[in-house]
């Protein structure tokens, strides 16, 4: 038996909904609606948990800038939100803020790209898709879908940063996601850092150490993220490392080779899905091998997350506008059955818990 806990959801309609994972006196699990409020922000794509406090980034897919926004949560679920939003200064930047301690934001340094194409037509310019922070917490790392770099910035005492040399990628990769891992202790501690890429639809771990101000990647392993020939059309899109630092997850999209059961339970007919991907980690080398090739639960699993103590996995599908919620094993770190499920509207781009 779980205690009830909340779930956020974000899609690009614009809402934010607010969702409650419980379970009944049989074991059975419920996943219901608790809020639904309509951002200020156009085509909402990320949130981000600190604290009592929810950051969205949206992307604005028509205009030339994006936002972000802050919320507070509560115990009831429903978001307060903090302040107007901020604007973010177009796609092919990097911003910092600082944030207040009421949760508002403010904005500090833009950093701008006028990067030349790259050789597949997603990478027409310059896009930087995540912030990561090193585990040292000098460093942040970001993977420039558009122009095939971890761009690299350290963060001084005053928390400015200064952008270092970048680490290089071949042509047309596309990464999109990443995460650092540190293992081990004093002088035996090694970081690790791994990479999804988009373009290139491959799972990648690096070895990081500090070099010259900047970031040293050296290469330790790289597969296919279906560990077979990537079919066309394949876009791969999350990876997060569960919390016993044992797994990596990764999921990719429009390849729905599976079939399951009808997640709506309408009928008993089956349905695509998608993927998602389990990678064991090698504490010692660092490198990746492929566990389990896992169903989504539907169709474009854009963005996926783990509950802290790592036995759910909650999963946004994006083009079936739902959240399925399955479990996952501590022991093998694989993926387990569909548990439950709910539709929520619009077309989804991220789930976090409470």
């Amino acid at each position: 038996m779980v205690s009830a806990v909340n779930l956020y959801v974000a899609s690009y309609d614009g809402n934010i909904t607010s969702l409650s994972l419980s379970q009944t006196g049989n074991g059975q699990y419920v996943l219901s609606t608790l809020s639904s409020l309509k951002s200020e922000t156009p085509d909402p794509s990320w949130l981000e948990k600190s604290g009592n406090l929810v950051f969205l980034a949206s992307e604005n897919i028509q205009g030339p800038n994006g936002t972000v926004i802050t919320y507070k949560t509560s115990d009831t679920g429903i978001l307060a939100q903090v302040q107007k939003p901020q604007t973010t200064p177009g796609g092919s930047s990097v911003s910092t803020y600082d944030v207040g301690s009421d949760g508002a934001l403010s904005s500090l340094q833009t950093f701008f790209y006028n990067t030349p194409p790259g050789p597949i037509p997603q990478q027409d310019k310059s896009h930087p898709h995540q912030v990561i922070l090193d585990p040292t917490n000098k460093f942040f790392a970001v993977p420039d879908l558009g122009a095939d770099l971890i761009r690299v910035f350290s963060i001084d005492e005053s928390n400015r940063l200064t952008e270092q040399k970048p680490f290089s990628l071949p042509g047309g990769t596309g990464p999109r996601h990443g995460a650092f891992l540190q293992l081990g202790e004093n002088t035996s501690q090694k970081t690790y850092f791994f990479l999804i890429s988009e373009l290139a639809n491959t799972v990648a771990s690096y070895a990081v150490s500090p070099a010259d101000k900047s970031l040293d990647f050296t290469p330790i392993s790289s597969g296919n993220v279906l560990n077979q020939a990537p079919p066309k059309g394949l876009a791969s899109a999350e990876l997060i490392i569960s919390p016993d630092k044992k797994f990596v997850y990764t999921s990719a999209r429009n390849a729905p080779i599976l079939s399951i059961p009808n997640p709506s339970g309408q009928n008993n007919d089956m349905v695509p899905s998608d993927t998602l991907q389990v990678w064991k980690i090698d504490p010692n080398s660092g490198a990746l091998s492929f566990e389990q090739l896992a169903p989504a639960g539907g169709r474009n699993p854009r963005h996926f997350s783990l509950n802290k103590n790592g036995t759910l996995a909650a999963v946004a599908l994006q083009d079936d506008q739902r959240v399925v919620i399955f479990e996952r094993s501590a022991d093998s770190g694989k993926l387990g059955q569909l548990l439950v499920s709910t539709q929520v509207v619009g077309k989804l781009t991220s789930v976090i818990w409470d």
